[in-house]
């Protein structure tokens, strides 16, 4: 069972950083379930409009912001509490499932839902080849009775991106994953958008790639 806030107040009481915290975090080394490089020195915005300070990364896996304090990890509950969340420069914003990053706003506005899962790495054969099995949950470790998460990875698995693009339209959220399922979004614009992903190769594996179509999808809507 993990540590949970209760409410606001327990939640401003763990959004403080120590004095001292933040070389400790930016030494951090990253491990591959994480989003970012390292823990982060990052803004919560509640949407009682006060805004805190925390040590941050994002978990892939489970889809939750974890944050660092006294040089154990913690999960972030109640993203209901949480209006916005401002870390390494990026915007994420709490949604049913985890924290979703707003990458570009206009008549198509981007979310990236980060995510990944855990996939068995097999164990040996006797022909030096490896049994995979693939799951998309893996034991989250607790230790201790203070609620603290063990974010290491377990060696015989790897991480398996699995990330989703949402874009809000005219009030409503639409998934893709590819370029039919995004030209489907944008009929009128179908022609033009297509011609963009040939003639700059956009790769729907790559969220800057995607990012960039976007942009320039607004740019066409605003002509």
């Amino acid at each position: 069972m993990k540590n949970s806030i209760p409410g606001v107040a327990a939640l401003l009481a763990v959004l403080l950083i120590p004095a001292g915290l933040s070389a400790q975090a930016d030494s951090l080394e990253n491990l591959p379930n994480l989003l970012l490089p390292r823990f982060t020195n990052s803004l919560v915005k509640l949407k009682s409009g006060e805004k805190k300070r925390a040590v941050l990364n994002y978990n892939l896996i489970d889809q939750e912001m974890v944050f660092m304090q006294r040089d154990q990890f913690y999960v972030l509950d109640d993203p209901q509490l949480i209006d916005t969340v401002y870390m390494a420069n990026r915007t994420f914003v709490p949604f049913e499932k985890g924290f979703y990053e707003l990458a570009t706003t206009g008549p198509a506005t981007l979310f990236i839902q980060h995510k990944a899962y855990a996939e068995s790495m097999g164990v040996p054969t006797a022909f030096g080849a490896r049994s995979q099995t693939t799951s998309y949950n893996y034991v989250k470790m607790i230790f201790g009775g203070n609620g603290a998460i063990n974010l290491r990875f377990p060696d015989e698995f790897g991480i398996v991106d699995d990330t989703g693009y949402w874009i809000l339209k005219e009030g409503v959220m639409l998934n893709f994953n590819n370029k039919r399922q995004f030209l489907n979004i944008f009929p009128d614009k179908k022609k033009e958008l297509d011609k963009y992903i040939r003639d700059n190769s956009i790769d729907f594996g790559s969220y800057t790639s995607v990012t960039g179509l976007v942009e320039y999808c607004n740019k066409i809507y605003s002509e």
